[in-house]
């Protein structure tokens, strides 16, 4: 994954950060009973790397969206789609959804939420709240689903990257268990590369251990 990153940084960071401020402009639509707060404070710099982990995840997604498993799309109601499905996921507890685009949600969850400091195996308590999200995930079966891990930078690159891409993939196979499509889901971990928020104190290294998802939905 590091060697992706890296092939593409040069020439997606300017166009990542033009996504990331057209999303800002979209996130004041943002529904739901919570709304996310977690690139707000963040440097510029941070902001361009959550930008491209989104460039890079809607790059995958597409991936998926060619292949056999989501069959038709959905066509001119995709908003709709992904409204109704947006609404759902937000009352979810310890959830948050920001509206990246017409076809696609990134879903946050509240930090530490899902998995202890250094560990890639879920925790009890994420268990439900997360089963409650691949129920909505397995409904709504036209989307493709990218899972994506992220670290703080405590310990080395190589074992934070190894470690987010471990919980990226616990949570791909919980989803699996759980009766989504394998077929529709990915896993990828960034490691540490992608903050956003400042690894120098104990609030912003929450921040940055989290898991997000990526929900796009195929239109045609």
């Amino acid at each position: 994954m590091n060697t992706l990153i890296r092939k593409h940084a040069g020439w997606a960071s300017s166009i990542a950060l033009v996504a990331f401020l057209a999303g800002c402009t979209q996130s004041a639509t943002m529904r739901g009973t919570t709304r996310d707060k977690t690139l707000k404070g963040a440097g510029i710099g941070a902001l361009s790397g959550a930008a491209l982990s989104v460039a890079l995840g809607k790059r995958k997604a597409d991936e998926i969206l060619v292949g056999t498993a989501i069959g038709a799309g959905i066509g001119a109601g995709v908003g709709a789609y992904m409204d109704a499905q947006e609404e759902k996921l937000a009352k979810i507890p310890g959830t948050s959804v920001e509206r990246v685009s017409k076809d696609t949600l990134l879903v946050h969850f509240d930090s530490d939420i899902l998995f202890a400091i250094d560990s890639s195996t879920l925790t009890w308590a994420s268990r439900d709240n997360l089963g409650k999200v691949a129920g909505v995930i397995d409904e709504y079966n036209k989307t493709a689903v990218v899972i994506q891990g992220h670290t703080d930078s405590t310990g080395t690159e190589e074992h934070n990257q190894a470690l987010s891409e471990r919980r990226a993939g616990s949570v791909k196979s919980f989803f699996i268990v759980h009766g989504v499509n394998q077929e529709r889901l990915a896993a990828t971990g960034f490691g540490e590369g992608e903050p956003v928020a400042s690894n120098d104190t104990n609030d912003g290294r929450r921040q940055n251990r989290r898991v997000n998802i990526l929900l796009k939905a195929k239109a045609v």
